[in-house]
């Protein structure tokens, strides 16, 4: 098919206020890259020339061949250090393209989010919970990875990353060290960002439902929950609450949500238990979790079993099975802007 930008890549507000679309054509160049023939266009109104390859993920990438391997190694417990030793590149090769698939995975997901919008009613519960990990330093910079999950579906809807306050007592030595890291950020105290956190996801669940019928969510019984709930949903909220002492077995009503962080701590590195593969930046850890939301919800099949069906084909976010190459195509631009 014969490609037709739709905008312009600059999305300047001179390009964004005109109605319209206008360009035109300006030959045609050879990547070196891959040889793949790329057409040229000009935008009229900011006279700015790009080309098909400007609407791609890979736009402005090199090494091309090794996109998938790179992303189907961050998603198989695989540090960049180690992908960059197996497959002959620098560190900062694969630390570009955990960045460049973060966003492409994050701006994919909502783009599918905002098409099903709320015509199409939710069935089922969503559940949700926090993971707790750390950045640099397990007792001085906790970390709380909310994650909201449609049930039936098993489908991610919504990830968030947020700090935690070092957890105490600490010793002298970490006390110390506290006040170091605190300095470092502009002296700056470590505060809890969980309630924050969380109520975006909420609030992101708000979002996708219709604002008239039932919602469901389950949870364990902390207490903020049940408040960010009840002020978002109101009295249409159905809120199943189970207590934190269930074992965790198949049987446990949060299940689901379970089995979705025991899947997350073994296929990325940064969530692995006692491993120096830890994040350093929580930046990059919510980079590395929307790469592993993408992969889930729109490649990997729901089960072992089920072969021919995603979890967002049975949440009716995509109306087939995609592979990575289909994620790593059409490049994301802003998010109020994307194709």
């Amino acid at each position: 098919m014969e490609f037709r930008p739709d905008h312009c890549p600059c999305q300047k507000p001179k390009c964004a206020g005109t109605t319209g679309f206008q360009y035109q054509r300006r030959g045609h160049y050879t990547r070196a890259c891959d040889g793949r023939r790329v057409q040229r266009f000009q935008c009229k109104a900011c006279n700015r020339t790009f080309s098909t390859q400007s609407f791609r993920v890979d736009y402005r990438l090199k090494r091309v061949s090794l996109d998938v391997k790179i992303f189907l190694a961050l998603i198989s417990k695989v540090t960049q250090r180690q992908i960059s030793k197996s497959f002959h590149c620098t560190l900062r090769t694969v630390a570009r393209r955990l960045d460049l698939f973060g966003k492409q995975g994050r701006g994919f997901h909502e783009w599918r989010m905002r098409t099903r919008g709320s015509s199409t009613p939710w069935e089922g519960q969503f559940q949700l919970d926090e993971l707790e990990t750390f950045e640099h330093n397990r007792r001085l910079k906790p970390v709380t990875v909310p994650v909201l999950v449609h049930k039936p579906s098993y489908c991610i809807l919504h990830a968030e990353v947020g700090t935690l306050p070092a957890r105490k007592p600490l010793s002298k030595g970490n006390q110390a060290k506290l006040a170091r890291y605190e300095q470092l950020e502009g002296n700056v105290k470590r505060k809890s960002e969980s309630r924050e956190k969380m109520t975006r996801c909420f609030e992101v669940l708000a979002r996708v439902c219709d604002p008239n019928a039932k919602v469901s969510v389950g949870t364990d019984q902390k207490y903020t929950y049940a408040v960010a709930l009840k002020r978002i949903f109101g009295a249409r909220l159905v809120h199943q609450k189970t207590h934190s002492s269930v074992p965790r077995c198949y049987k446990n009503p949060l299940f689901p949500i379970n089995h979705t962080f025991a899947m997350l701590r073994d296929n990325l590195s940064r969530l692995v238990r006692r491993n120096w593969g830890a994040s350093k930046k929580r930046e990059k850890l919510e980079r590395h979790l929307w790469i592993y939301v993408a992969w889930r919800n729109y490649v990997r099949p729901i089960t072992n079993r089920n072969h021919t069906q995603t979890a967002a084909m049975v949440a009716g976010l995509c109306p087939r099975m995609l592979e990575v190459t289909d994620l790593l195509a059409v490049r994301m631009f802003d998010p109020e802007r994307a194709q």
